[in-house]
């Protein structure tokens, strides 16, 4: 799955680089455990063993943000930011004095966090900072007697992001208005223009989706008598308000079981996984429901729709057989004056010549 959202395209990035950087940390950890003294065993050996568990978590965390990039947003990445601070501490903590050069990278992760997952995250970094440092001072022997130390890089956390913060939020800022200019060019690349309903390439992806889940299905092929004379008689911006209203008086009838698009010009189709039993009934609703008068401008013009209809896997099993054999049957139902719509099933063999 693919998503425009901008902050998911910076998240996933921060994943992967994090996901680099502890790899290569865990294994210089295991090289010098390898290769250190027996008075250091057991402590490079924790560190190891940390940096694994933590290494096992960030391909989990990778893998998950790239399979399900709309699920626990907010969840990930909290877990995340809390649970580098956990390790980082862990770290302080185990080497004691040596800690201390572990201390600038509070400074960093909470900077980078405001940065990479937005400024809600900015704030939840420095409240487990904070925590953190507590832990510290509370289980800690030696942070606990060297407090001066921890509450000086405590000031430092604390002071340089909320002199980065205006950048953070400008950036963050722009990270709306990015996003909001992919969502919309994603949207008009798959709704028509003029109706707003899905284009012929959203068309395509749902039969396809249809087919492939072998479940029943109707496809409607519809298309509006005299659409042409409208267009000539009171021209095309008279017939652009026919087009929507069209769509207005489909989209009110139809549910969330059915697929509405538009193909091009006056050519509209319907995908409905309703019950076959129920079809006829359904279509001659829907002519009631959109056939008729329409009043635009002062002028009145009439609404009149055919439709030709094929079922899956009844007629057939492929795109284009049901696509050709709903498109005959449409052609047959504008031949016919006494009735708008006509399924596949029911067209005789010289009908089927005919459209042929």
């Amino acid at each position: 799955m693919i998503t425009k959202n901008i902050y998911y395209q910076v998240e996933k990035k921060y994943a992967g680089t994090r996901l680099a950087v502890i790899g290569i940390l865990t294994f210089l950890s295991f090289l010098l455990f390898g290769q250190s003294g027996s008075e250091v065993v057991k402590e490079m050996f924790m560190i190891s063993m940390i940096l694994a568990g933590l290494f096992l978590f960030s391909m989990l965390h990778y893998a998950f943000l790239v399979r399900y990039p709309q699920r626990a947003i907010g969840i990930r990445k909290s877990v995340v930011v809390l649970l580098d601070l956990t390790v980082l501490t862990l770290l302080v903590m185990m080497f004691e004095q040596y800690g201390i050069y572990f201390l600038p990278f509070y400074v960093w992760l909470v900077m980078l966090s405001g940065s990479s997952f937005g400024i809600g995250y900015f704030y939840t970094s420095i409240i487990g900072a904070a925590l953190s440092w507590v832990t510290l001072l509370l289980y800690s022997n030696y942070w606990s007697g060297h407090y001066d130390i921890l509450i000086a890089f405590a000031m430092t956390t604390f002071l340089v992001p909320l002199f980065y913060l205006k950048y953070i939020v400008r950036m963050h800022a722009k990270n709306e208005e990015l996003t909001e200019v992919l969502s919309s060019t994603a949207k008009d690349a798959r709704h028509d223009e003029l109706t707003g309903v899905a284009n012929r390439k959203v068309y395509k992806e749902e039969i396809r989706a249809a087919i492939k889940s072998r479940e029943f299905f109707a496809l409607m092929f519809i298309d509006l008598n005299k659409f042409k004379v409208i267009n000539d008689t009171h021209g095309h911006h008279i017939g652009d308000e026919v087009l929507k209203e069209v769509v207005r008086r489909l989209t009110n009838y139809l549910g969330e079981q059915d697929f509405l698009a538009r193909l091009g010009g006056d050519e509209f189709v319907i995908l409905t996984r309703r019950k076959k039993v129920f079809l006829p009934k359904f279509v001659e609703k829907m002519e009631r429901e959109v056939i008729g008068k329409f009043e635009v401008e002062g002028v009145t013009v009439p609404i009149e729709l055919s439709i030709g209809i094929s079922t899956f896997p009844d007629d057939h099993r492929s795109e284009m057989m049901l696509s050709k054999f709903a498109d005959e049957a449409m052609y047959i139902a504008k031949k016919d004056p006494d009735r708008f719509h006509m399924f596949y099933e029911e067209l005789t063999e010289e009908q089927k010549n005919i459209s042929n």
